[in-house]
């Protein structure tokens, strides 16, 4: 009979043992899945920069480019400029283009007769008004 009592006294300290052992073990899982999902999200989020990162260095590099090429063009277009300015007779530059300007110097340039009317246009508000009062001078 002792030797049941004992048994039994072994087998419920060892339950109560291996029932915190697993509540140990499992909560350590927990933590452990918590840890590995905050990681991948942390690689995650880290690979997001990286990417924006690349993509930010992309766009100032377009730019550079651009601003360049806008440089470039300024300065030849200064250059030109100079070169216009420093001309001792410059052609001059017409203002309506090569074709219009002879049809503008050939257009008839009659001025029109002024039209004198003898009574005033009729007045559309209710009542007479201002220059359109209907009185004759």
């Amino acid at each position: 009979m002792q030797e049941v009592i004992i048994y039994s006294a072994l087998l419920f300290v060892g339950m109560i043992v291996g029932l915190f052992v697993a509540k140990t073990a499992f909560s350590n899982n927990k933590s452990s899945e918590q840890q590995t999902s905050k990681a991948e999200k942390e690689r995650v989020m880290l690979a997001q920069l990286r990417q924006q990162i690349l993509a930010a260095q992309d766009s100032l590099q377009q730019i550079e480019a651009q601003s360049a090429q806008l440089q470039n063009q300024m300065t030849e277009f200064d250059y030109i400029l100079t070169t216009y300015e420093n001309q001792e007779e410059q052609p001059k530059i017409t203002f309506f283009g090569e074709h219009a300007s002879p049809y503008l110097r050939i257009q008839d340039k009659a001025k029109r007769d002024k039209s004198n009317t003898e009574s005033q246009p009729r007045d559309f508000s209710n009542s007479s008004s201002g220059l359109f009062d209907g009185n004759q001078k």
